[in-house]
């Protein structure tokens, strides 16, 4: 391969990733953007047994707040 040749595969290959990547950016976003909602089975499960979350946050918390 000559140096042109070389320097033209580079480019293209440059070119090729360039646009994977913004696709993954542009893909990257709408996942950003999409709500977060947590399913109807795992709000009727926290709802039906309150404490072991409430016990959960509350260790989380402590252990969050001891750290230095």
């Amino acid at each position: 391969m000559t140096d042109v040749q070389t320097r033209e595969a580079l480019v293209s290959s440059l070119e090729r990733d360039e646009e994977e990547l913004e696709q993954a950016l542009d893909e990257l976003k709408v996942a950003v953007r999409r709500p977060f909602a947590i399913g109807e089975n795992a709000a009727q499960h926290i709802a039906e047994h309150p404490l072991p979350w409430l016990v959960g946050a509350l260790l989380v918390g402590l252990w969050l707040g001891s750290r230095d």
